[in-house]
């Protein structure tokens, strides 16, 4: 994707949204205020792609942590943990 078109706010408002939203639809657009950033306005695309992109990320952290528990994690029956529990006073 190209670069983000910054843009002040009090601009985008006098362009309209028409104007920002065909730009959103070639390139993200940030707006400012004051030099700071307040908004991004998107493409649906862009936006539907940035919530694929995170929920992947997500599960495969999810799939990591849990692989890693199962991984050292041990099963015992009931009267291996008693007998544990009774070694341990």
């Amino acid at each position: 994707m190209t670069e983000p078109l910054r843009m002040p706010a009090t601009l985008a408002t006098k362009k309209g949204a028409g104007y920002l939203a065909d730009q959103a639809g070639e390139r993200t657009v940030i707006l400012t205020n004051h030099g700071r950033e307040t908004a991004v306005v998107m493409s649906p695309e862009h936006y539907d792609e940035l919530v694929r992109a995170l929920r992947t990320a997500a599960d495969r952290l999810v799939s990591g942590v849990a692989d890693l528990v199962a991984d050292r994690s041990e099963f015992r029956s009931i009267d291996d943990a008693r007998a544990r529990l009774h070694a341990l006073r």
